[in-house]
């Protein structure tokens, strides 16, 4: 049946040609006499069009075969418009003026949190805290041992453990990056408070729109013969030229040519190149010990600790020590009871003294008016008061 819209009705009324009597459809008081109580067609298609004030719907340019074809070339031309000028941009991220071979290390333990803190959401925040200062101080490695000081002396060995494992994991949690995240961490009953934690915000914790040289990523299961697919939180993934396996947590390197291209590339590398060769602050290790002992002979430096720092009230005042030039320097803290304490409770030791023990037994807070000072107190008082203090070897 053939038809044909009549223009003056703004393409509401419709004309049939083989009706023999079409005036009822054709009247001009048709649709107010049949759908005065109800009118869908007049207020409804305003509605969804161009709201209730338009005084004319706006498909009137489709009732000529000129007008579809204009609307529909410049939809097509704008579509190929808006994408030829897509283009991602990025924020380059400033580059440290010089590499950093040195590193400083920390090693906390996990016992004060059964001495100070009786819920899994302060123990969140404390450890939080702990992963804040470590990453405003540029530490590079923080080992969470077991200092044998437990508040309740009858603590069996699982609780200790969870301890131990809980501060682990949340340093861990914290120190990756978002988007990797949802990759590297499954639900755990430590991870239930992490909702406390205040974000890092380190160099390494890029957002989709910076640009590094460098990136943090994961290996995607996605099957291929030569390549693997790695996300690094850009808009979509990149590939190396390994193959590896999926999940696995991987420092990529991304050439400076790949920036502009849509199917990026990139080559893997050592975690610790961004800091050796660049002079990023690429975050910290976790590395756990269950002894004192443990702490300074189980490092991954084949030469070990070349200064090693105790901590306490009862050591020397800052202001009056002079420390050597170093490559790998650690900081110890201890828990409540101190590192006296934690020296006497390790069979394994034979220093008897902290003297005998670390390099220096510092006092890094001699002002000191509280009678004791939390270990993560202590822990952001001492890496400020020993910034100025400690001179890598090589540096003027």
């Amino acid at each position: 049946m053939a038809h044909n819209y009549d223009n003056r009705s703004g393409g509401r009324h419709m004309t049939f040609d083989d009706d023999h009597d079409n005036s009822e459809y054709n009247s001009e008081d048709s649709f107010k006499r049949k759908n005065k109580d109800d009118d869908r067609f007049g207020l409804g298609k305003r509605q969804r069009f161009g709201g209730q004030n338009d005084d004319k719907p706006r498909f009137e340019n489709w009732n000529s075969e000129a007008g579809r074809m204009s609307n529909w070339n410049s939809n097509k031309n704008k579509k190929w418009q808006d994408a030829e000028q897509f283009e991602e941009y990025f924020e380059d991220v400033p580059r440290p003026e010089k590499p950093r071979k040195y590193t400083i290390s920390i090693a906390v333990p996990a016992s004060i949190l059964e001495e100070t803190c009786k819920k899994d959401e302060l123990r969140t925040y404390v450890v939080g805290q702990l992963a804040r200062a470590a990453n405003i101080y540029s530490i590079d490695e923080i080992i969470v041992y077991d200092d044998k000081c437990w508040r309740k002396k009858d603590v069996t060995g699982n609780d200790s453990q969870n301890l131990i494992e809980m501060m682990r994991m949340l340093l861990e949690y914290q120190e990756c990056p978002q988007y990797l995240r949802k990759y590297l961490f499954s639900f755990h009953r430590f991870l239930g408070k992490v909702g406390v934690l205040n974000a890092l915000n380190a160099p390494h914790h890029l957002l989709s729109k910076q640009w590094c040289e460098y990136r943090e990523g994961v290996v995607l299961d996605r099957r291929n013969k030569s390549l693997s697919y790695v996300d690094v939180g850009l808009s979509s993934e990149i590939t190396i030229d390994k193959k590896l396996d999926a999940g696995l947590r991987v420092t990529v390197k991304l050439p400076p040519e790949t920036k502009d291209l849509t199917k990026r590339f990139g080559v893997v590398v050592s975690p610790d190149e961004p800091r050796e060769k660049c002079g990023y602050y690429w975050g910290y290790t976790v590395r756990v010990a269950h002894s004192l002992t443990e702490v300074m002979t189980g490092g991954r430096f084949h030469k070990g600790y070349d200064l090693l720092i105790g901590t306490s009230d009862k050591g020397d005042d800052i202001k009056k020590t002079e420390y050597p030039t170093f490559s790998h320097a650690l900081v110890v803290f201890g828990g409540v009871e101190g590192l006296e304490a934690a020296i006497e409770a390790d069979d394994q030791l034979e220093a008897t003294e902290p003297l005998h023990l670390f390099d220096f037994y510092t006092n890094t807070c001699p002002m000191q008016q509280a009678r004791t000072i939390r270990t993560e107190e202590a822990v952001l008082i001492s890496l400020c008061a020993l910034q100025d203090k400690l001179l890598p070897k090589g540096k003027n």
